[in-house]
């Protein structure tokens, strides 16, 4: 497949702009669709849907500058009503569906925000706290929410004739994302349109995905991966994105959508890899030889090629006919023949589950950016992919490494700001316009960069030695697909220790093949044996002083939003701290420490 040129952007281009100029080029193309068929819009549609809706706001009393929350699902709906913001010069903010109330009231107030969307089953989230006059609900109004009217009032309040709204600007704020609270109240990341414009041309320049390729939006609006991944970026390009309300079955959506680009955290691309394993578990005893003989050769290609050696051709020939015979039928039966390329988003990606996927003919890479840089900090194409380095700076983007090893970054892509905390924001950014991430890492002579880690994340055990957990709960977490969620401590100890969740699906076929009720599978010293021996798997990867050496096997489940994780599935490593304080000190309760 040729690479089409690149989408290239104006210094007065914003947000609406391009997605006018996409409507224009491709106006009977589908834009977006939700993945069960039930609603699907059109470039013009959409274009149409959303100036309904902008002279309805206008007709209601919106201005620039006018916050719009939007507690919404990933569903079609939810572009019209953020493209008719866009279009009036509001701020759109999204909420999390899963949201403590305590934060979701924080969020509401600190953004002021004059209007209210939401939809059925989440509308009832924000009862009883102060609302905005304003509330609306895309699939209609509910008698047993009180103030609550359907959103097609919007629309019809408007006067299509009415004057046009002036244009917004490159640097006015175009949407807040907020942080995800891991260290206190969540912060409004201001956004503006000529940030998410230089994050989303830096992004195509590398991936070179054409118009029309197809893209799901399962992750929450109200992060930054999904808003690039399946909103932004799709506006500049003209890809067709497929929206999942409900990420628990997003496989089952890559299933039937068959995507040609695919963001997601690490865990759902160890899923697939399980999914690989049981398929090759069901061939009779020849086909499963054989397919292992490919894999293996594939496995031999890929770090020959990431070592930059070159490759035998009995090698790259049993390689070769492995992904385009072998393992044909799995990929079409999940969904990943049509995948150009896939990145991981939210957190690092464990360099096992990378190499599975190269080998079976899936570039995987991963990018590097926060909230606070828009997204973007580095980016990685198909074939420029170097498996366990994130990438080399985004297009437009400085980045070097600073005091203590910590990632800087400067350029078009950092954040106008946190909303009304020029003290955070002051300690963010530095004089010279440097963003102050956090995060640990180190270049290569190539300028691929590598995280190591969050500085205020590292452990420091009782040798004095700097560990990072997130690298020791890479490897412990993907040794296993029994295992859920890692949480490794072992500050100012002789030893690492880590609470472990499982995986509650993994968990109910395991209870199923061994005979046990499900409520009594934690307890069962068989499974504890099975997690323990991925616990010393993961070990083995990892140097002396990083290794766990005691577990805990939680019987509660982690969700996103709940006390021990944030919306978007990261350890709230304080809380977690807090309430598991008497099982961590069971861990340490004997003289083994001492004897370490």
């Amino acid at each position: 497949m040729s690479t089409p040129p690149v989408r290239r952007v104006a210094e007065t281009d914003t947000v609406l702009s391009v997605f006018r100029s996409t409507v224009a080029a491709r106006p009977g193309a589908v834009a977006v669709r939700a993945h069960d068929g039930s609603t699907s819009l059109t470039w013009d549609e959409l274009d149409r849907a959303a100036s309904g809706l902008a002279a309805g706001f206008a007709a209601l009393g919106v201005r620039a500058g006018d916050t719009i929350a939007l507690l919404l699902r990933n569903r079609p709906e939810f572009y019209p009503v953020d493209l008719a913001a866009i279009t009036l010069g509001a701020v759109t903010v999204s909420l999390y569906p899963t949201t403590a109330p305590e934060q979701l009231r924080h969020v509401l107030l600190d953004s002021g925000a004059s209007v209210v969307i939401s939809e059925r089953g989440l509308a009832g989230a924000p009862d009883g706290m102060d609302l905005p006059a304003l509330r609306f609900l895309v699939d209609g109004g509910l008698d047993d929410h009180d103030g609550w009217r359907p959103l097609r009032e919007i629309a019809e309040a408007g006067d299509p004739a009415g004057p046009a709204p002036e244009a917004p600007r490159p640097d006015d704020v175009l949407t807040m994302i907020y942080t995800s609270g891991t260290t206190g109240a969540p912060k409004g990341v201001r956004i503006t349109h000529r940030a998410v414009l230089a994050t989303a041309v830096a992004t195509n320049s590398e991936l070179g995905l054409p118009p029309g390729t197809t893209v799901i939006s399962w992750l929450p609006a109200a992060h930054v991966g999904d808003r690039l991944g399946g909103y932004y970026i799709p506006m500049l390009t003209g890809w067709e994105i497929v929206t999942c309300a409900d990420p628990r079955v997003v496989l089952d959506v890559v299933a039937h959508a068959r995507p040609g680009y695919f963001f997601g955290p690490p865990r759902v691309f160890e899923k697939l890899r399980s999914d690989f394993a049981t398929w090759r578990d069901g061939l009779d005893v020849t086909a499963r030889k054989h397919l292992d003989t490919g894999l293996e050769a594939a496995y031999a290609q890929v770090r020959a090629c990431q070592a930059g050696i070159t490759v035998p051709d009995d090698v790259a020939d049993a390689s070769a006919e492995f992904r385009e015979i072998g393992v044909r039928d799995w990929k079409r039966a999940v969904g990943l023949d049509r995948l150009l390329v896939a990145l991981v988003a939210t957190a690092p990606n464990p360099g096992p589950v990378m190499e599975f996927f190269h080998a079976v003919g899936v570039p995987l890479g991963e990018a590097y950016g926060l909230t606070e840089s828009t997204g973007a900090g580095t980016t990685v194409g198909p074939a420029t992919i170097r498996i366990g380095k994130v990438g080399t700076a985004s297009l437009g983007m400085e980045l070097r490494i600073g005091d203590g090893g910590e990632v800087l970054l400067r350029g078009p892509q950092i954040m106008a700001g946190y909303h009304h905390r020029r003290d955070a924001t002051a300690a963010a950014i530095d004089p010279d316009g440097w963003l102050h991430t956090g995060d640990l890492g180190e270049l290569d002579d190539d300028g691929y960069l590598s995280i190591l880690g969050r500085a205020k994340e590292l452990i420091i055990n009782a040798q004095g030695k700097n560990i990072s957990p997130v690298a020791v709960e890479a490897a412990v977490g993907t040794a296993s697909p029994l295992i859920g969620h890692v949480c490794v401590v072992g500050d100012a100890r002789a030893y690492l220790s880590a609470l472990i969740v499982l995986d509650r699906v993994q968990v109910t076929g395991w209870a199923a093949r061994n005979g046990v009720a499900e409520a009594d599978a934690v307890g069962d010293p068989r499974l504890r044996a099975e997690v323990s021996a991925a616990v010393e798997a993961g070990n083995a990867r990892l140097a002396r002083p990083e290794r766990v050496r005691r577990f805990h096997l939680c019987d509660t489940e982690w969700l996103p939003g709940g006390d021990e994780l944030t919306p978007t599935s990261k350890l709230r490593r304080h809380r977690i701290a807090e309430l598991y304080a008497d099982e961590i000190d069971a861990l340490y309760s004997d003289a083994l420490e001492e004897r370490s």
